[in-house]
Protein backbone atom coordinates (compact mmCIF):
# COMPACT_ATOMS: atom_id res chain seq x y z
CA UNK A 1 0.00 0.00 0.00
CA UNK A 2 1.24 3.51 -0.82
CA UNK A 3 0.70 6.23 1.74
CA UNK A 4 1.75 9.80 2.12
CA UNK A 5 4.37 10.05 4.86
CA UNK A 6 2.79 10.67 8.23
CA UNK A 7 -0.80 9.77 7.27
CA UNK A 8 -0.77 6.22 8.67
CA UNK A 9 -2.33 7.06 12.01
CA UNK A 10 -4.28 10.18 11.01
CA UNK A 11 -6.63 8.86 8.34
CA UNK A 12 -9.32 6.69 9.88
CA UNK A 13 -10.95 5.69 6.55
CA UNK A 14 -7.61 4.40 5.29
CA UNK A 15 -7.13 2.50 8.55
CA UNK A 16 -10.62 0.99 8.35
CA UNK A 17 -10.14 -0.16 4.75
CA UNK A 18 -6.62 -1.40 5.50
CA UNK A 19 -8.08 -3.57 8.29
CA UNK A 20 -10.24 -5.35 5.67
CA UNK A 21 -7.14 -5.89 3.52
CA UNK A 22 -5.16 -7.17 6.50
CA UNK A 23 -7.90 -9.73 7.21
CA UNK A 24 -7.77 -10.91 3.59
CA UNK A 25 -11.17 -9.53 2.59
CA UNK A 26 -9.55 -7.33 -0.08
CA UNK A 27 -6.68 -8.19 -2.38
CA UNK A 28 -4.21 -5.74 -3.85
CA UNK A 29 -5.23 -2.87 -1.58
CA UNK A 30 -3.57 0.47 -2.19
CA UNK A 31 -4.21 4.07 -1.25
CA UNK A 32 -2.89 7.00 -3.26
CA UNK A 33 -3.08 10.72 -2.75
CA UNK A 34 -5.36 12.49 -5.19
CA UNK A 35 -6.30 16.04 -6.05
CA UNK A 36 -7.59 18.36 -3.33
CA UNK A 37 -6.35 16.08 -0.50
CA UNK A 38 -8.62 13.25 -1.61
CA UNK A 39 -7.44 9.69 -1.16
CA UNK A 40 -8.15 7.11 -3.84
CA UNK A 41 -8.30 3.44 -2.91
CA UNK A 42 -8.14 0.46 -5.21
CA UNK A 43 -8.68 -3.15 -4.24
CA UNK A 44 -10.12 -6.37 -5.55
CA UNK A 45 -13.28 -7.51 -3.79
CA UNK A 46 -16.45 -9.32 -4.94
CA UNK A 47 -15.30 -9.36 -8.58
CA UNK A 48 -12.06 -9.90 -10.47
CA UNK A 49 -11.96 -6.26 -11.50
CA UNK A 50 -10.43 -3.69 -9.14
CA UNK A 51 -12.90 -1.56 -7.21
CA UNK A 52 -12.26 2.13 -6.66
CA UNK A 53 -13.24 4.19 -3.64
CA UNK A 54 -12.48 7.87 -3.04
CA UNK A 55 -12.44 9.62 0.33
CA UNK A 56 -12.74 13.40 0.52
CA UNK A 57 -11.66 14.47 4.03
CA UNK A 58 -13.08 17.98 3.57
CA UNK A 59 -16.64 16.65 3.08
CA UNK A 60 -16.09 13.36 4.96
CA UNK A 61 -17.58 11.49 1.99
CA UNK A 62 -16.47 8.04 0.93
CA UNK A 63 -17.67 7.30 -2.59
CA UNK A 64 -17.56 4.29 -4.86
CA UNK A 65 -17.78 5.90 -8.32
CA UNK A 66 -18.95 3.75 -11.22
CA UNK A 67 -19.40 0.81 -8.86
CA UNK A 68 -21.82 -0.78 -11.33
CA UNK A 69 -20.94 0.42 -14.85
CA UNK A 70 -23.65 0.72 -17.50
CA UNK A 71 -26.43 -0.55 -15.26
CA UNK A 72 -29.80 -0.64 -16.99
CA UNK A 73 -32.72 1.40 -15.66
CA UNK A 74 -34.61 -1.53 -14.12
CA UNK A 75 -31.57 -2.79 -12.23
CA UNK A 76 -30.63 0.75 -11.13
CA UNK A 77 -34.12 1.24 -9.73
CA UNK A 78 -33.79 -1.99 -7.76
CA UNK A 79 -30.34 -0.97 -6.46
CA UNK A 80 -31.64 2.44 -5.38
CA UNK A 81 -34.42 0.68 -3.47
CA UNK A 82 -31.85 -1.47 -1.65
CA UNK A 83 -29.87 1.65 -0.71
CA UNK A 84 -32.98 3.51 0.49
CA UNK A 85 -34.20 0.55 2.52
CA UNK A 86 -30.98 0.43 4.55
CA UNK A 87 -31.87 3.71 6.25
CA UNK A 88 -35.32 2.56 7.36
CA UNK A 89 -35.90 1.93 11.05
CA UNK A 90 -37.66 -1.34 10.18
CA UNK A 91 -34.30 -2.83 9.12
CA UNK A 92 -32.48 -4.99 11.66
CA UNK A 93 -29.72 -3.02 13.37
CA UNK A 94 -26.94 -5.03 11.71
CA UNK A 95 -28.27 -4.07 8.25
CA UNK A 96 -29.46 -0.54 8.95
CA UNK A 97 -27.37 2.58 8.41
CA UNK A 98 -27.92 4.86 11.39
CA UNK A 99 -28.40 8.36 9.95
CA UNK A 100 -26.78 9.86 13.05
CA UNK A 101 -23.54 8.07 12.14
CA UNK A 102 -23.59 8.04 8.35
CA UNK A 103 -25.84 8.70 5.40
CA UNK A 104 -25.73 6.35 2.43
CA UNK A 105 -26.82 7.44 -1.03
CA UNK A 106 -26.61 6.43 -4.66
CA UNK A 107 -26.54 8.13 -8.02
CA UNK A 108 -26.58 7.22 -11.69
CA UNK A 109 -24.35 9.26 -13.99
CA UNK A 110 -23.95 8.39 -17.67
CA UNK A 111 -25.43 4.98 -16.92
CA UNK A 112 -22.92 4.18 -14.13
CA UNK A 113 -24.29 3.46 -10.66
CA UNK A 114 -22.31 4.96 -7.76
CA UNK A 115 -22.63 4.67 -3.98
CA UNK A 116 -21.47 7.14 -1.35
CA UNK A 117 -21.57 7.43 2.41
CA UNK A 118 -21.37 10.76 4.22
CA UNK A 119 -19.63 10.16 7.53
CA UNK A 120 -21.08 11.93 10.54
CA UNK A 121 -18.87 12.76 13.49
CA UNK A 122 -16.08 10.33 14.26
CA UNK A 123 -17.90 7.31 12.89
CA UNK A 124 -15.42 6.42 10.15
CA UNK A 125 -15.16 2.70 11.00
CA UNK A 126 -18.93 2.42 11.27
CA UNK A 127 -19.55 4.19 7.95
CA UNK A 128 -16.94 2.14 6.09
CA UNK A 129 -18.39 -1.08 7.50
CA UNK A 130 -21.97 -0.15 6.61
CA UNK A 131 -21.02 1.00 3.12
CA UNK A 132 -19.26 -2.29 2.45
CA UNK A 133 -22.22 -4.25 3.84
CA UNK A 134 -24.60 -2.38 1.54
CA UNK A 135 -22.34 -2.91 -1.48
CA UNK A 136 -22.21 -6.62 -0.71
CA UNK A 137 -26.02 -6.62 -0.52
CA UNK A 138 -26.17 -4.92 -3.93
CA UNK A 139 -24.13 -7.72 -5.47
CA UNK A 140 -26.30 -10.36 -3.80
CA UNK A 141 -29.39 -8.63 -5.19
CA UNK A 142 -27.85 -8.50 -8.65
CA UNK A 143 -27.02 -12.17 -8.46
CA UNK A 144 -30.62 -12.98 -7.55
CA UNK A 145 -32.40 -10.64 -9.99
CA UNK A 146 -29.92 -9.62 -12.71
CA UNK A 147 -27.33 -12.40 -13.09
CA UNK A 148 -26.85 -11.60 -16.80
CA UNK A 149 -25.50 -8.17 -15.82
CA UNK A 150 -22.85 -9.74 -13.55
CA UNK A 151 -21.90 -12.22 -16.26
CA UNK A 152 -21.57 -9.50 -18.92
CA UNK A 153 -19.88 -6.76 -16.86
CA UNK A 154 -17.80 -8.70 -14.34
CA UNK A 155 -17.24 -12.10 -15.92
CA UNK A 156 -19.22 -14.06 -13.35
CA UNK A 157 -19.75 -17.73 -14.08
CA UNK A 158 -22.96 -18.73 -15.82
CA UNK A 159 -23.44 -21.54 -13.28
Amino acid sequence: MIREPGTESREPVTSALQAYADRGVFRGFRATAGARKRIEYQFVWLTRKPMTAVFDPSTKRLSFPSLLPQLDREAATRMKAVIASRSERSQPEHKRVDARRGKISSAVRKGDFSVAVDIRGLNHDYAVSRALNVINELFVTLQEHHPDYLIARFGFSTE
